[in-house]
Order: C-alpha cells, then structure tokens, then sequence
C-alpha cells in the first residue's frame, strides 16, 4: 500500500514541477516581449516625439529669423547679404523637412505636415520674388499680404504638429507604465503559484511521512 501512495505523490510532485516549469516559461516569453514593446515605445518616445519637437522648434526659430531679416530689409533695403542670408534659412528649412520626414507620423500629423511643407513651398516662391526687388517698399501689396498670410498659416500649423507630439508622447509614456505594470502583474503571478504548489509539495512530503509510520507501526504490530 505504501508504494502505491508514493507512486501517486511522486506524480502530482512531477505535475505540479512541470507546471511550475511552464509558467516560468510562459511569463519568460511574456517578459521578453514586453521588454520588446517598452524598448520600441522608448525608442519612439525619443526619435518620433522629442526629437521631432526639437526640430519644429528649430523651423519656428528659422522662420522667425526670417521675419527679422525681412523687417531689416524695410529698412535699410533688399541687400545682397540679405539675399544670401534668405537663402541659407531656406536651406536650413529644407534639412529640417528630410529630418522629420525620416520619422514616423500619425494619420493626422502626416495631413499637418504635408500642409506645412506645401505652405513652405509657397513661401520660398514669394520670397523669391520679394528678393528682385531693390527696395521692400517696391514690393506690390498684393504679394506682402500673400506671404504674411502663408507665414501666419505656417507658424499656426507648427502649433499643430507641436500639440500632436505632446498628445502622442502622452499616449506612449501611458503605454510604457501599462507595460511596466503587465510585468509585475506577471511577477507577482509568478510568485504565487511557487508559493502555491510548494505548500502542495510540502503538504505532500508530510502525508507520505506519516502514511509511511503509520504503516510501520501496523506492521510491528502484526
């Protein structure tokens, strides 16, 4: 009778280890996947939102110089260096557009952003026809107000794409702290069921122990 009950003890012990087993291995691959998700969501934090931020910061900043440049050239006329200086600012607008464009974009930042590059396209035509003039004052009225209505609506779409980064990295760093909170979710899991079947284990160490004294005080008994 007493190698029946240790056959029986030794096979739930084997099947409670193999559980145990299983779940270290499941929430090993559930980890190793969250890492995965909380590095991608990092990364994204860093390239797609901050690093996009310190570019629209930088086109803001380009294209204020620019205004400067241009009340400068109201008063004391449409120089070469200022020429020249036009020209470096567009060029510096142009890197930053390649910059963002190697990011990833939402369905709604793409539409801020394609509006944003079509209005720079139109800015960089007017300003070329401000700059043949010798004096801003030969500028046509026509054409200032077209190009501060296309400023005005650029700096107002830089708001946008400004606000879109701050809505996202709020979305990705909520998502970073419901990964974290997955993982310990799946540690404290863990811990429980290796609580849970070591009291089993244990309780059936002790059972075995006494069945096998109790079968030895019948048989001194006999």
């Amino acid at each position: 009778m007493k190698w029946t009950y240790s056959i029986k003890g030794k096979t739930t012990a084997a099947l409670l280890l193999a559980i145990v087993l299983g779940v270290i291995m499941l929430t090993n691959l559930m980890e190793r996947r969250r890492f995965q998700e909380l590095e991608r969501s990092f990364a994204s934090i860093f390239e797609d939102r901050l690093m996009v931020e310190s570019y629209l910061f930088q086109l803001y900043d380009n294209l204020k110089q620019k205004q400067d440049l241009l009340q400068l050239a109201e008063e004391n006329g449409m120089s070469p260096g200022i020429r020249e200086q036009l020209g470096v600012y567009k060029e510096g607008r142009s890197e930053l557009i390649e910059k963002y464009m190697q990011t990833y974009l939402t369905e709604e930042e793409k539409l801020q952003f394609d509006k944003l590059k079509t209005l720079l396209v139109r800015m960089d035509e007017l300003e070329g026809e401000i700059g043949q003039a010798r004096l801003m004052a030969d500028v046509p009225p026509s054409l200032s107000r077209t190009h501060e209505d296309v400023t005005a609506q650029a700096f107002s779409t830089l708001s946008a794409l400004s606000h879109i980064q701050t809505t996202e990295g709020e979305a990705l760093r909520n998502k970073s702290k419901k990964i974290v909170m997955g993982s310990v979710s799946a540690a404290y899991f863990e811990m429980t069921v290796l609580i849970i079947v070591g009291l089993i284990i244990q309780g059936l160490i002790f059972s075995s122990r006494t069945l096998m004294v109790a079968d030895h005080r019948n048989h001194s008994l006999n």
